[in-house]
Order: structure tokens, then C-alpha cells, then sequence
């Protein structure tokens, strides 16, 4: 578990309500009588501390004249004021500096009084992180550390509802009546109530050898699941809860996570964030066959099999039996998933959902998403790789279409096929927007102005099975910018729109016809409308067919998300320019995403800012009265990360957000999509267009792996860093950078260097790759940190503490002189106070040439040391002599004057520096 950065508090639980008063009482105690203190409070420990002690001594006790406890000045008159003496706040301000936990604990075991204090700051958060595989050294063994804090978590004082009753009849019971029993049972404290203070549990992803151990379908993942059930349940104050390892979740974890928003002391629900990461869910094998019947006589007990590979001339090793998996579809989607899941959860204001690989998960997410609409801040999103090629990932578009199943209430009870009106999207803002109000709307508007004309047909879906390329190459023309766009990204009067047909990842074979016959099913390809039909055609999806019908509720809102971070997800156009509010987004996120340029182009016309219009007198009337002036930035994207970068995204860049706007910009180059941008395209269209904004860079076309980490490939030379964009950021005209990340030429390696205090404001560095190194391959790390660390060193304002250089991770760290350094006491004494400057990281080491000047050096010292002592009479020869003894130990107080710097290495601080986080090119907690 680590420490958080988090005020220590007593929340207001049904835990024990004497907390403060608790503290108050260990902090009144006087020094003298301590021991006493400690005697007491040691057997109170020993039982819960909300339990009342029965009064034995009768009125006598009460008859007892309260003593008087100083305070304040009157303590201070009788002796020195000690830590204990603080007051509470002061004594929590100073616990919450402490960051770590170790420190925390050893404070705790001081007094009772400090255990108090220190108990809810060191169970606030609950964070499971798994080594790294490649640094790991010794085998795993023995109970690690996730079982240990679940094990304290869920042991609570309610586990033990009979010991109240024994506490009562214990004290009770008098002295006498316990000499009776032989060895009694000394008093404990059964339980705790440490659970309370939890706000942040998090169980982290690992190496996958340790993490495949606790999958729900294994009986380790099972008891684990109820381990994390029995411990949310007693949070009642948790506000974030991740689950990043891919073992799945278990039902009973779901449950324990909706009891919490049911409090009975009338405070609301605190969970405000969920991170879920899904396991591969697919069914590729039948279920094993049960264990064999244990067999208790092992007398006739049949030959063990052989576990070795027969060899020989005549041996022929058995044949190897492959069972024959059950199809996929023999068991429903909604039985080989934990059923409910989203829907039971309160309204939440982040959501984060990875790796989905069924549609249930989907159809739950739009339960809460929609009860979630006007708290919801956040959305992460991500589809499994091993279910792209699924019917509800591809973003589909038909009359008998429909998002989610309006007429259930649960998942259990939805009765609709896989194929979904615009895909993920539109089955996650479904209970919020439904596609085909908003399109009737739009319909009628320009019904009155829309001519009819003969257009191309759509490229139709041959076989429902076959999933076909994705028409990310379909060419949009530059069309009016207010105009209605469908899911491609085109204009909906020039659209054309089929039934059932899919607008993801589809091809049509040579001889196959562009045209379906009449008498093909609905969710099958039919043939292209115009669009005046197409509005008589949608306007029955949610009106009544007959009077006694009920007519569906017009679903029209909109999400108002501040980060929108997709990832393998097909965007919908049409769904993301209705469903969400662009003027509040400030962070968007797309991970191999297809359909970027489309989205990227709409939002370019859409919200580009416009002058008068200047067109020319053959332009169509139709667009002049569209025209529409807009002269302000209508957007307010602050953070982009996209790994699919094309020319529709530096255009975006450049003339959609207003200058000196964009914060973070994150560009990678992933194996889905080759991008056709250049190094220079990017440092002459968004770097020079937010060059004062810009906080966080990272420009990386390096080839990543299906894990994010990165291949032998040589991609990533194509954004290398030239000599002249490198002069640019190192000008000080990106006055707010403070991480960098970048690959460089070997050749501009000192020149980097060299402008290094030019950005003094620089936190952290990442150069994953240098070409044309000296070394070749052989690259060392370490040498080139020192190499930084000098420059560093000679130039103390520079701030930098973070360096990733190629596949290690720095950070520079200041030693300051401690009062158990004898050398260094020594020094501040003969040569007065200590001034804070940075000298070098290693001791100053003396050669062999330099020993003998030493020698003369301290000889004269020695010679100027007497002369000074014998010499009082002549002053000026004596403050001579005093000056030359300081000029030649000037070098030697110089080490030890202030602090020195060091390199330590460490893991990659993802944590605190985005850049190393998103440097794998996936969404990571």
C-alpha cells in the first residue's frame, strides 16, 4: 500500500464516534505520567474502542474532583512544550509531510495518540503494484502483499457482533472470579475499523504469469473476488476504485460497489471514479471435464502416465488428442459475463471501461452513462483487440437499426441483434440521444429545401460475416459546414444511406452486384434512397405505428465530458457531433481509431472561425445562405493524444483552436494507420501555432507492440528532431514546456546540450532513441545522464529531475550535508556558515600529479597558521597571511558548501510524468 497526499480525517462513518476525543485524551496526558498513559490505552486498545465501559466503582468515582489539565502557557511555565503538546491540527499537518508509508508506520508504534492520527492517512489508499518482469530477479514466493492488506481490510470489529456482549460480562466479572480460571485468555481487540478511511483501492496490472492466476474462473480468483467483495463493503467512504488487472470482476464485487449508495448515516455516495480493465472472455475451448473421483483404496492403483518423451529407433511418441471446441454461439453473451455489472452502480463522474469483448458490457454501460449524464466528466472507452472484428464493434446504419433495446429496462431483457445504429458510440450515449429523433429533426428542417438527384451507391456488404476494409480513404469534398453529416462524415443530402448496411471495414467483391434485390431481409444490404424517402422511411422508427402504442420519450441530450479518450474504437461521426458538447471537451484521446480524418475535417469546418463572405458571384445560393460568420474559437481542447495523425489533424491544429491555446500534444505513429505527415508538417503547422501554451510534447513514430512496447523497427526515424527544430524548442520561446519528448541525431546531441539552460523550466526528459550514436548500439544510458546532470550542475536553474533516455529512467537528487557527517561539521565550523550552492555529484578525487602541490599546499597552511597565532602586534601582516590561508582552502570548503547532486536509477515514473505514461501508445490508469 502506499501513503497518500491526503489530510488525515475522521469521516463520519458508524465506526467509532469517539475519534477525537480519543486523541484529545492521549494528548492531555502529562509527561509524568506517561507510562500510566501508555498502560491504559494499551487495554483499550485491546477492545473496540466505541464500546462503553460499564461504571464498577458506583457514585464514588463520580464524587472524584476532575483533575485540572494545563494548557498553553500555563504547560510552558512548568517545562519544555514536546511534540505530544501540539494540537491535533498541527500534529495532522505535520503527519500528512511524511509520504511515505514506512515513516507513517514507524510514527504509529511511538504512542497511541500518534497511532491515531496516523492510521487514516496510511489506509486511504490501497494501491497494488506488480514489480516489473524484467527487473524481477528471484522467484515469487510466500503470501504477497495483496492478500496482507485485504486480509487487514476485511477483518472488521462487525465481524465480531459476540464480543461486545463478553466485553460487558468481563468487566463485569470481579478479580476473584478470574483467578478461578487457569491460564485465562488475555483481552484482545477482535477486528478493526480501518476500512473506513479508504478512498482509493486499486489493484494494478502485472506480468501476465502472476496476474493469470487470479482470473475469476480459477479458485484463486474466485476467493480473491470475495476477499475485495468483503473489503469494499466496509468503505464506506471509498472514492476511486480501478481494477487494471485483466482477471475479470466478479459479481459479488459489483454488488459491493452498489451498496455503497445506500448510507445510513445520510451523507451521499462518495464513489466518484471506476476503472475497469475486462479479460479475454471468448469461449475457445469446452469445459474441462470434472476431477476424477478420489480413490480412497490405493492398492490397485493403475500406472502413472509417462511424463517423458519416449526416444529410440522403435519409439513412437502418443498421438496428441486436440478437443473440439463448442462454437461461440452455443452459450448467449450475457451467460459468460458477470451479470449485472454497470447498471447497479451509482451515478459516477469518471468512467473508465478497457479491453470490452461483449455487447452486454456495452448495453450495462448505457444504463449508467444515462443516469450518470449530468455528473459525468470523464469517459474511457476501449474494445479488446481480439473483438474488432465483431458485428457490434463496426459502426452499422440501416432503417431497422437501433442503438440500444428502448423497451427493456435491464440487459437480461434486451431483444435486439448485434447490429447497432452507429456502433460503440451509439450504443454508449443511447439512453441519453437517440440517432433517429435527432435525424428526423434535421430532416424536416431541410426537407423543404432539399432537391432530389440520382447519386452513387455505397459500396454494399456482400456477406454479413465478411468484415471489409474501412472507407477511412472515402474522399469528403469541402461542403457546407452546418450541414447534417451521417456517420462517414459526409453531408446527409448527399449521403447515401442503406438498411443494414455497415460503414466500417467492408469490401465488395469483384463480380459481386452493387445493388440488393427487393426481397432481401432488413438487415441485409437494400438499395440506395434518396433522401426526401428516407425521411417518410425514419419517421416511423419512433413514432406509433398504432393509437394504442405508447410513443418513445425524444431522447436529444447531449454529454458535456471533459475528457474523451477512445481507444480501437470506429468513430461514428454523426454520434459524436450530436451526443456530445464540443465547447466544454478538453482532453480527447483516439488510440487506433478509424474514421479520425472524417471527425477531423467535420470539426474543421464546423468550428473554424470565418471571416465575411468572399466568394465568388457563381457560387451556389444554397451556401451563400449557409454561410454562417463565426469569429471566435468556439473550442476548448486544451490536451490531444492520437497515435493516427494525418493532414486533416495539423490543418485542425492550425486553424480550428485558437493560437497559444493547446497544452499537451501527444503524437505517435501506430501500426494501424501509416501516417503521410512529416517532422516538418508538425513543427511548422501546431508547434509554432502554441508554441507559448505548450506544457507537454512528445513527437514519437516509433513501431509499438500489441503490449506498447516498442519493436526493432526503424519507423521512428521519420519524426527525428533536426537541428532546426531543435533550435526552436531550445530558444525559450516555449516558455511553458515542461516535459519533452523527442529522438534526436547523435550529431545534435552537444548542441542539445549546450541550449539545455535556455529551458531552465524543463521537468522531465524522454529520448527514446538517438541515431548514429558513436557506440553503434551499444548506447550507454547512465553516461549520457551525467552528461546531462554536468550541465545541470553548472547551471543550478535549470529544474530538470526526470530523464528517460532510451530504455531506462533517471532522476537527478540532491545530497545536503547532515548533521552526522563529522568531515562536513568540521568544515562549516573553520570555515563559518554554509552557502547553498550545487557543486559536483562525486567527492573531488586527487591524483597522483596533484598530491605533492597538496602537500606544499597544507605545509603553508601549516606555515600561515603559526604565523597568524605568533604575529599580534602587526595587523596587516597578520590579516595578509589570513587572507592567503583562505584563498588556498577555498577549494576544500567548496565540497562540502551545499548540496550535491547524484543520478539514481529508477523504474519509469509513470505516475507523475505523462510522458512516460503515454509513451506505450494505450490508455493506462
Amino acid at each position: 500500500m502506499a501513503s497518500p497526499h491526503s489530510t488525515p480525517g475522521s469521516p463520519r462513518t458508524s465506526s467509532p464516534l469517539t475519534f477525537e476525543e480519543d486523541i484529545a485524551q492521549s494528548l492531555f496526558s502529562s509527561p509524568d505520567d506517561a507510562h500510566t498513559t501508555a498502560t491504559h490505552k494499551e487495554s483499550d486498545d485491546a477492545w473496540p474502542s466505541h464500546l462503553a465501559v460499564p461504571n464498577t466503582a458506583g457514585a464514588s468515582s463520580a464524587a472524584e474532583p476532575v483533575k485540572h489539565v494545563p494548557k498553553g502557557k500555563e504547560k510552558a511555565t512548568k517545562g519544555p512544550l514536546r511534540l505530544l503538546d501540539l494540537p491535533v491540527d498541527i500534529l495532522k499537518e505535520i503527519i500528512h509531510q511524511l509520504p511515505h508509508t514506512n515513516d507513517l508506520t514507524s510514527l504509529s508504534l511511538c504512542h497511541t495518540a500518534l497511532h491515531r492520527l496516523t492510521i487514516p492517512c496510511i489506509y486511504s489508499r490501497f494501491d497494488i503494484v506488480w514489480p516489473d518482469e524484467s527487473t524481477h530477479m528471484e522467484p515469487r514466493s510466500g503470501v504477497d502483499a495483496l492478500t496482507y492488506g485485504l486480509a487487514t481490510l476485511v477483518m472488521g470489529d462487525e465481524c465480531f457482533p459476540h464480543q461486545s456482549q463478553r466485553y460487558r460480562e468481563h468487566a463485569a466479572h470481579t478479580p476473584s472470579s478470574q483467578a478461578t480460571t487457569p491460564y485465562p485468555i488475555p483481552r484482545r481487540r477482535f477486528g478493526n475499523y480501518y476500512g473506513q478511511f479508504t478512498k482509493k483501492f486499486s489493484l494494478g496490472n502485472g506480468p501476465q504469469a502472476w496476474v493469470q492466476e487470479y482470473v475469476i474462473t480459477k479458485e484463486s480468483g474466485k476467493m480473491l473476488g470475495t476477499l475485495v467483495a468483503l473489503a469494499i463493503a466496509r468503505m464506506v467512504n471509498l472514492e476511486t476504485f480501478v481494477w487494471d488487472m485483466p482477471t475479470g470482476v466478479l459479481r459479488d464485487v459489483w454488488l459491493a460497489l452498489s451498496s455503497l449508495a445506500g448510507r445510513n448515516d445520510g451523507d451521499d455516495c462518495r464513489l466518484e471514479r471506476l476503472w475497469i480493465r475486462w479479460h479475454d472472455n471468448t469461449i475457445d475451448a469446452p469445459v474441462p471435464p470434472p476431477a476424477p473421483p478420489m480413490i480412497l483404496n490405493n492398492a490397485n492403483l493403475p500406472a502413472p502416465p509417462n511424463t517423458t518423451q519416449p526416444s529410440g529407433v522403435g519409439s513412437v511418441p502418443p498421438p496428441v488428442i486436440v478437443p473440439q471446441p463448442f462454437p461461440a454461439s452455443s452459450v448467449s453473451a450475457l451467460e459468460r459475463v458477470e451479470h449485472p455489472t454497470f447498471s447497479v452502480i451509482p451515478a459516477l463522474k469518471s468512467l473508465s471501461v478497457l479491453d470490452i469483448d461483449e455487447l452486454p458490457y456495452l448495453d450495462e454501460m448505457s444504463i449508467l452513462i444515462a443516469r450518470s449524464q449530468k455528473k459525468l466528466r470523464e469517459l474511457r472507452v476501449g474494445i479488446a483487440p481480439h473483438a474488432q472484428q465483431r458485428d457490434w464493434v463496426t459502426v452499422w446504419d440501416g432503417d431497422g437499426l437501433q442503438q440500444v433495446d428502448y423497451s427493456a429496462t435491464t440487459t437480461a431483457a434486451s431483444s435486439i441483434d448485434e447490429k447497432r445504429l452507429g456502433g460503440v458510440l451509439g450504443v454508449l450515449v443511447g439512453r441519453i440521444h437517440n440517432m433517429r429523433h435527432s435525424e428526423e429533426s434535421s430532416r424536416k428542417a431541410s426537407a423543404s429545401g432539399v432537391q432530389d438527384r440520382v447519386v452513387e451507391t455505397t459500396p454494399l456488404k456482400s456477406t454479413i460475416s465478411n468484415p471489409l476494409p474501412s472507407i477511412a480513404s472515402l474522399s469528403m469534398q469541402d461542403r457546407d459546414p452546418e450541414q447534417d453529416v451521417d456517420h462517414f462524415g459526409n453531408p446527409m443530402e448527399d449521403s447515401t444511406i442503406t438498411e443494414g448496411i455497415s460503414l466500417f471495414n467492408e469490401t465488395v467483391p469483384a463480380g459481386a452486384e452493387p445493388v440488393a434485390s427487393p426481397a432481401s431481409q432488413p438487415a441485409t444490404p437494400a438499395r440506395s434512397r434518396k433522401s426526401s424517402d428516407l425521411t417518410n422511411v425514419r419517421s416511423r422508427a419512433f413514432t406509433a405505428e398504432s393509437p394504442d402504442e405508447p410513443q418513445e420519450e425524444l431522447l436529444n441530450g447531449k454529454l458535456k465530458l471533459e475528457v474523451l479518450e477512445l481507444e480501437r474504437i470506429p468513430l461514428s461521426v454523426s454520434v459524436l457531433r450530436r451526443a456530445f458538447d464540443w465547447s466544454i471537451l478538453s482532453t480527447l484521446t483516439l488510440l487506433h481509431c478509424s474514421n479520425h480524418e472524417q471527425l477531423w475535417k467535420v470539426l474543421r469546418r464546423t468550428y473554424t472561425p470565418r471571416a465575411n463572405y468572399s466568394g465568388s458571384p457563381s457560387s451556389s445560393k444554397a451556401y451563400k445562405a449557409s454561410y454562417t460568420l463565426r469569429s471566435d474559437y468556439q473550442l476548448n481542447l486544451k490536451r490531444i493524444h492520437t497515435n493516427t495523425v494525418s493532414p486533416s489533424l495539423i490543418s485542425f491544429l492550425k486553424e480550428t483552436l485558437a493560437p497559444n491555446s493547446l497544452e499537451v500534444l501527444f503524437l505517435q505513429e501506430g501500426r494501424s494507420y501509416s501516417s503521410t505527415v512529416t517532422v516538418d508538417a508538425i513543427y511548422r503547422g501546431p508547434m509554432r501555432r502554441h508554441k507559448a501554451s505548450l506544457k507537454k510534447l512528445m513527437i514519437d513514430s516509433s513501431e509499438k507492440g500489441l503490449d506498447g512496447h516498442t519493436t526493432t523497427s526503424s519507423r521512428w526515424r521519420r519524426w527525428m528532431m533536426n537541428r532546426e527544430i531543435l533550435t526552436f524548442i531550445t530558444s525559450g520561446r516555449m516558455s511553458s514546456l515542461r516535459e519533452l519528448a523527442v529522438s534526436i541525431d547523435y550529431k545534435d546531441w552537444h548542441h542539445f546540450l549546450q541550449r539545455l539552460p535556455f529551458i531552465p523550466h524543463i521537468r522531465s526528459l524522454y529520448i527514446p532513441f538517438i541515431a548514429d550514436h558513436a557506440h553503434g548500439n551499444n548506447i550507454d544510458p547512465r553516461e549520457l545522464a551525467y552528461q546531462i546532470l554536468d550541465i545541470v550542475h553548472l547551471r543550478p536553474e535549470i529544474e530538470l529531475c526526470y530523464m528517460g533516455l532510451t530504455h531506462k529512467c533517471f532522476e537527478i537528487l540532491e545530497n545536503r550535508p547532515t548533521n552526522y557527517d563529522l568531515r562536513s561539521d568540521s568544515m562549516s565550523g573553520e570555515g563559518g556558515t554554509g552557502v547553498h550552492g550545487y557543486v559536483g555529484h562525486d567527492p573531488v578525487t586527487i591524483s597522483d600529479d596533484e598530491s605533492e602541490a597538496t602537500e606544499d599546499e597544507d605545509d603553508d597552511d601549516d606555515d600561515g597558521a603559526m604565523g597568524h597565532g605568533g604575529e599580534e602586534t602587526e595587523s596587516e601582516a597578520s590579516d595578509g597571511g589570513h587572507e592567503q590561508d583562505s584563498d588556498d582552502e577555498s577549494f576544500l570548503h567548496e565540497e562540502h558548501r551545499g548540496p550535491k547532486l547524484r543520478v539514481r536509477e529508477i523504474l519509469f515514473y509513470e505516475e507523475r510524468v505523462e510522458a512516460f505514461r503515454r509513451r506505450h501508445g494505450v490508455l493506462r490508469p
